[in-house]
């Protein structure tokens, strides 16, 4: 393991993994400050949302756990987590693309295909969060996928050239900070979060445990549920994984 700093975060760099968001779960046992990064450029088995997989070729692309330990950060704004990753993530792309935009509730699309997955993990003691294990996967130089994700894009497919990927890692590095230390100006990240959202206009169909419905986006409530109203002028709520995009 290499011990650094970059970008005003602790990087713990592994030269292979099986997760990162493991890695880091075990050295929190030992203890690991605010702002660590768990990064390896060889990662064999990330893990994805709800037990999905996360394909990655090994050297070309970004696999990072940021560890964050926000001080007395209430256990209901634990989705202001969520809004700083995404939009950092989203601050980072831009800077190559236009056209990208959070999925809710983190995802990073650029037009209809995913160019950043994440994943996270709260602990929480009593009322506040402990900590914050936010598995980031970017597909930076990746050629081709093999996997069966049906939409995945890199970097490299829409620039026609590779970049620099420790380069790369700086960037985002400098994006998510700048994020982070606003995570308590909650106006400020809801608005820049809305704005960024993908299919935030218009009609759409639907599906959740009943069967598929048209209805358009409303908002984002406290707690990050996604608010919808349907056809019929309803309004529905829903936490992550309750509905889907058809």
């Amino acid at each position: 393991m290499k011990k650094y700093y970059l970008s005003g975060f602790q990087i713990l760099e592994f030269e292979e993994l099986d997760s990162t968001n493991t890695k880091a779960a075990e050295l929190l046992k030992g203890g690991l400050e605010d702002r660590s990064v768990v990064l390896t450029f060889r990662q064999t088995k990330g893990k994805g949302q709800v037990g999905n997989s996360w394909e990655s070729e090994a050297g070309k692309n970004i696999s990072i756990t940021v560890v964050f330990r926000p001080e007395r950060l209430q256990a209901v704004q634990q989705f202001a987590v969520s809004m700083v990753i995404a939009l950092g993530c989203r601050d980072f792309i831009r800077k190559y693309v236009q056209g990208c935009c959070v999925k809710w509730p983190n995802d990073v699309y650029v037009g209809e295909q995913k160019m950043v997955g994440i994943l996270i993990e709260h602990t929480i003691a009593g009322a506040f969060i402990r900590t914050s294990l936010c598995g980031i996967g970017i597909n930076i130089n990746q050629r081709q996928f093999y996997s069966d994700a049906p939409n995945p894009v890199s970097l490299f497919q829409l620039l026609g050239k590779e970049l620099d990927i420790r380069e790369a890692l700086k960037e985002l590095l400098e994006c998510i900070g700048k994020r982070y230390e606003r995570i308590r100006e909650d106006t400020e990240l809801r608005r820049d979060y809305l704005e960024a959202l993908y299919r935030k206009c218009g009609d759409y169909v639907w599906e959740d445990a009943s069967g598929k419905f048209v209805a358009s986006f409303k908002g984002i409530d406290e707690y990050g549920r996604l608010v919808l109203k349907d056809s019929e002028g309803k309004e529905r709520v829903y936490g992550f994984k309750e509905v889907k995009f058809c």
